[in-house]
């Protein structure tokens, strides 16, 4: 599955109307849907799953009217999604891990609807949706495949649409280049052959810009038309950065994943990691978590393996000795009193991660007769 994201042109404002009447109407649903669900567990200790609202939307649709403006299975993909953050919210109870209850969505807090098989049509660059409307899309490129789900979105900058379509893996012929990647905060990536790629910062970048915008929200008037207009320049200062970001790490991966056929990558914990409050800050900033599903996703297709590593110690032990030389966070150099092997921290790392990944490999799969470089 491929998703394909067109921003929408120029919608006329009947257009708009329906796509913030279909928000809110479902909205509500969603809300409605999680307030049964609470009640039904406090009061009769009852769980309510989806088939279950799935089947009153037509005794709802009886008393709220409204409701049949909007397409039968974008009102179903609604509950459906509720349902998903429930299953969610068990599965971080049953792992011990911070649970977050769903919460009631406020407004302007839910920003998409979705037909997840049918009620719309592309033909050409013009969409149209059942119950809404026809309008043109930007097309920016071929979509490949059978379209099988058409999004909504309301972003600061305008409405888009959102494509998942079902394609074939487009397998890249083989380079029998292996690699190990160190990720870090001070340089982006540090590959096993030496490449460094640079960290641009791209939040840092920014600080002064969003210090401003935060100042000029915070001196406008709560409720007033100059706040919602500060407010606004605050949110595209952000999606700049998010997308810039998201530039990045795509263009990263992809470039890894056109060169070598296997990657070794370490383990990362990174829930751990932003738990230390002098690092948060940069680890978000860098994405790791982003990258590396990038990275797999985009190898599944291309033919390509990643091979997660034990992170332990491959800053520490020698990459050509495997003696362990205990360095702190701020020696950026390893000097290894054994062997005499004088490298960058990082790139000892990455020589470290790539060994355990091809002796991963092998434990699987056995030797093979194409090279490994």
């Amino acid at each position: 599955m491929k998703s394909y994201k067109f921003k929408i042109r120029r919608p006329a404002k009947n257009i708009v109307e329906k796509f913030e009447q279909t928000l809110e109407l479902c909205r509500e649903l969603y809300n409605a849907g999680l307030q049964e669900r609470r009640e039904a567990w406090n009061f009769s200790r009852i769980s309510i799953n989806y088939f279950s609202q799935a089947n009153q939307l037509s005794e709802i649709k009886e008393t709220r009217k409204d409701l049949k403006t909007v397409h039968a299975q974008v009102l179903q993909d609604v509950l459906r999604r509720l349902d998903k953050s429930f299953k969610s919210f068990f599965n971080r109870v049953q792992k011990g891990e911070k649970a977050g209850f769903p919460r009631f969505k406020g407004q302007k807090r839910f920003d998409s609807f979705c037909f997840p098989q049918s009620g719309f049509k592309l033909i050409d660059d013009r969409l149209k949706l059942s119950k809404i409307g026809s309008f043109r899309i930007r097309l920016s490129r071929e979509i490949k495949g059978q379209i099988k789900t058409c999004k909504i979105e309301r972003e600061v900058d305008g409405w888009y649409v959102v494509f998942t379509a079902e394609t074939e893996n487009n397998l890249l012929p083989k380079t029998g280049k292996t690699i190990g990647i160190d990720v870090g905060l001070i340089n982006f990536a540090t590959l096993s052959d030496g490449e460094v790629v640079d960290n641009p910062h791209f939040l840092k970048a920014a600080e002064k810009r969003l210090k401003r915008a935060n100042r000029s929200v915070s001196k406008k008037k709560k409720g007033s038309s100059n706040r919602r207009k500060a407010v606004l320049l605050l949110r595209k200062q952000h999606l700049k950065i998010k997308r810039q970001r998201q530039d990045f790490l795509h263009k990263i991966s992809r470039s890894l994943i056109n060169r070598f056929d296997e990657i070794g990558v370490e383990d990362l914990q990174i829930k751990n990691i932003v738990k230390n409050h002098f690092l948060a800050k940069s680890v978000m900033d860098a994405s790791w978590g982003t990258f590396l599903q990038m990275l797999i996703y985009k190898a599944e297709s291309a033919g390509r393996r990643v091979w997660k590593v034990d992170p332990k110690n491959t800053s520490q032990n020698c990459s050509k000795c495997g003696v362990k030389i205990q360095k702190s966070l701020k020696m950026r150099v390893h000097i290894c009193n054994n062997c005499e092997t004088v490298l960058d921290r990082d790139h000892n790392a990455a020589i470290n991660i790539k060994g355990r990944a091809d002796l991963l490999g092998m434990s699987l799969f056995g030797a093979t007769d194409e090279p490994r470089i």
